[in-house]
């Protein structure tokens, strides 16, 4: 492309885009082509003015034509509804969204009728009410021309994004952070977003990284005690909550106060949004990473349109999970005594809406309709065989689907599909005596099964830790489609005399919390013994995992290395702020207090080991089907080891927090994928497991 070179902060954006995914994806290599946009060429329009396009038409253009594969922007200047045949994702990583002042270099003070330079209508607003004597003048150029001219005496002072400035290391023009509740940026401000071709294989697969579980959650009929406590949960974490009309209002107050709640019902003759805007707006807030809880009234999948918004899911490839919920057929018969089934009366019934599709109009059933109806059958899975051949002496074809369906509602159902020909012979159902759930008819084809497109969707995750950490494992795991399965090798326990010594632990200048378990089973003890936290000494831990224990109870240790999580980087971080005659405890478990080595030993003589925790392995003797392991100790390998050997791990992926737990895995790796967390947090594991499934499929692709 010829023209105008794209800006410093384009490039330095772009760059800083792309040496996040190269460490997240070293399966790619990612070239730098230089574009210019109309926003670079043109110099004169007021901003204001512009279309919406400005600044990514030609990266558009080059892109639809195949000649690049991706454009990074800033998140603002997208416009909001992207070009035909575009697809996108944010990424996560957002720098500060405030605006800024800027003042000339030569000068510190704002004249009271300063000239002031801004491109926004919003940024003309905040400084119409600030400065009510100002002159406001459009101002045009890239950030270092804005500021050159800014130094030249064509402005008093710029207000401009903190972003930008950040991104190209000129913060230290910044003379006054505007605070966002005097200044409210634009929603994408201070996020890049990563624009290419629809359907491009690869990048579908990348935006599995960033692009977050979108929730179709069952409100319940009537009444907020009607929902799950699953509706509920997911409502307290949500970004955005788009809800129908049969919604109980009560129910949105469990959602943040910072989320934003969106109106999507329908009554008849009366929609607040057609179906395809429900849609859209569906996969809008899930291109940008948000935390989407679509809220149904009843139970979505019955009457609910459920099928055609999970369709757009299928179509971009999102994560998606359904909640079920309590429909108004419950409420109107098991709340009421109407029971739709009673011994010796009846055992069955039918459940149609007489409404044709598409009009509303009342359109009675003919026989043969009737007779296609899906059809339920409780309480008959070890009598497939005899239901099968009652089902086609009435009629239906032996080619008719059916499926049995296990542990429905559990977190892991078991499902077979087939006909009414061959059910029996399935393996899982003939070699199965538990309860199951019959359903036949056309829709009970395997087509219908719900599909997992998380980064690690349809994995089995075996998550060895503690009993402590399940909860964020659990959490993590299933954010990227996977299922979390909970086998815990060790059991934390506190010391016989911990609590006699809890006093001597705190009377310390420094106390070195080793893990995320420790700092719970610290903060545990101090609630336990009505201790304040005010007591504790200065604390250095190591890793973000146990930074976010203490964050929790708002306690913020001196010394948390981050990056070189290791007993090396928190040596190297003492060693800098130990004074002389300072008294150190560190709180150890009791495989800890029996290793030959210590390096934290060795490089502090004078530092005191504290027994403050049992450290005990389990024994199982059956291992759960799994495809990962995440292990978050040295002592869980070894439990895991005992119980069931190395080589239980063949062929599987094995996940250690941090480098002693990898080297404890030894050196028969080369039957398994042995991987390391780039950060010492639970969440960390799950994460670059994802980002190396990713790889894994994008080198399959690329192959």
């Amino acid at each position: 492309m010829t023209g105008t070179r794209p800006s410093r902060l384009s490039l330095a954006q772009t760059e800083n885009a792309l040496n996040r995914l190269r460490k997240l994806l070293p399966s790619l290599n990612f070239k730098t082509i230089q574009i210019s946009s109309p926003g670079d060429r043109d110099k004169i329009t007021d901003i204001r003015e512009t279309p919406p396009d400005f600044f990514t038409r030609d990266l558009d253009d080059t892109i639809t034509a195949g000649e690049i594969d991706c454009a990074v922007h800033s998140a603002k200047d997208m416009p909001e509804q992207l070009r035909e045949g575009l697809d996108f994702f944010r990424l996560p990583w957002r720098e500060d969204p405030r605006d800024a002042v800027i003042l000339p270099q030569s000068d510190g003070e704002i004249p009271r009728k300063p000239r002031i330079g801004i491109s926004s209508a919003r940024r003309e607003e905040y400084c119409r009410q600030r400065f009510p004597e100002g002159n406001i003048l459009s101002i045009r150029g890239d950030i270092e021309q804005r500021i050159a001219q800014l130094d030249e005496g064509k402005y008093d002072l710029l207000i401009m994004a903190a972003a930008g400035l950040n991104r190209i290391n000129l913060s230290h023009r910044i003379t006054e952070f505007i605070p966002l509740e005097e200044l409210t940026p634009p929603e994408g401000q201070g996020y890049l977003a990563v624009t290419f071709r629809k359907g491009d294989r690869i990048f579908n697969l990348i935006r599995k990284l960033f692009v977050k579980p979108v929730i179709f959650a069952g409100a319940g009929s009537g009444s907020a005690n009607n929902a799950t406590v699953a509706v509920v949960n997911a409502l307290k974490s949500c970004d955005v909550c788009l809800y129908d009309a049969l919604c109980p209002a009560e129910l949105l107050e469990y959602t943040p106060q910072t989320a934003e709640r969106l109106f999507a019902g329908k009554r008849k003759g009366a929609h607040s949004h057609s179906q395809e805007e429900i849609c859209t707006l569906i996969a809008a807030y899930a291109r940008k990473g948000k935390s989407v809880v679509r809220l149904k009234g009843g139970d979505p999948g019955i009457f609910g349109r459920l099928a055609e918004e999970l369709s757009i899911m299928d179509d971009l490839e999102f994560p998606f999970k359904v909640l079920p919920g309590v429909t108004s057929l419950s409420a109107a018969t098991t709340s009421t005594g109407l029971l739709l089934t009673r011994r010796g009366l009846s055992r069955g019934f039918t459940v149609a809406t007489p409404r044709k599709s598409g009009t509303g109009d009342i359109e009675w059933f003919s026989e043969d309709e009737r007779k296609s109806f899906p059809q339920v059958y409780f309480m008959g899975a070890t009598d497939i065989n005899e239901i099968s051949v009652a089902l086609k002496k009435d009629g239906c074809p032996g080619s008719l689907p059916v499926a049995v369906v296990y542990n429905a509602g559990s977190p892991s159902p078991i499902i077979a599909c087939g006909t009414l020909d061959d059910i029996a012979e399935n393996p899982t159902v003939k070699n199965n005596s538990c309860p199951g759930i019959i359903i036949a008819g056309k829709n009970a084809d395997s087509r219908f099964l719900y599909s997992s497109y998380g980064a690690l969707g349809g994995m089995k995750i075996l998550f060895t830790g503690s009993r402590r950490l399940f909860g964020e494992a659990a959490q993590s795991i299933e954010m990227f489609g996977a299922e979390a399965i909970f086998l815990p090798m060790i059991e934390l326990s506190l010391a016989p005399d911990a609590q006699s010594h809890l006093e001597y632990i705190l009377n310390v200048d420094w106390l070195i919390v080793p893990s995320p378990s420790c700092a719970v089973l610290l903060i545990e003890l101090m609630e336990k013994t009505s201790t304040d936290i005010r007591k504790l000494p200065q604390i250095a831990i190591c890793g973000l995992g146990t930074a976010a224990v203490f964050s929790e109870k708002h306690i913020y240790p001196a010394i948390c290395t981050e990056e070189n999580f290791g007993t090396e980087g928190l040596i190297v971080a003492l060693k800098k702020r130990l004074k002389a005659g300072e008294r150190m405890i560190k709180l150890c478990s009791d495989k800890a207090l029996s290793r030959a080595t210590n390096k934290m030993r060795d490089a502090f003589p004078a530092l005191e080991e504290f027994h403050f925790y049992n450290n005990s392995p389990l024994n199982y003797s059956t291992l759960p089907d799994f495809d990962a392991a995440l292990f978050t100790s040295p002592s869980g390998v070894d439990a895991f080891i005992k119980s069931f050997t190395i080589e239980a791990l063949r062929g599987k992926a094995a996940m250690s927090i941090g480098e002693p737990t990898f080297k404890s895995l030894g050196n028969k790796n080369e039957h398994f994928n042995p991987l390391i967390s780039s950060e010492a947090t639970v969440s960390s594991m799950v994460s670059t497991l994802a980002s190396w499934k990713i790889n894994c499929k994008i080198l399959e692709i690329l192959n």
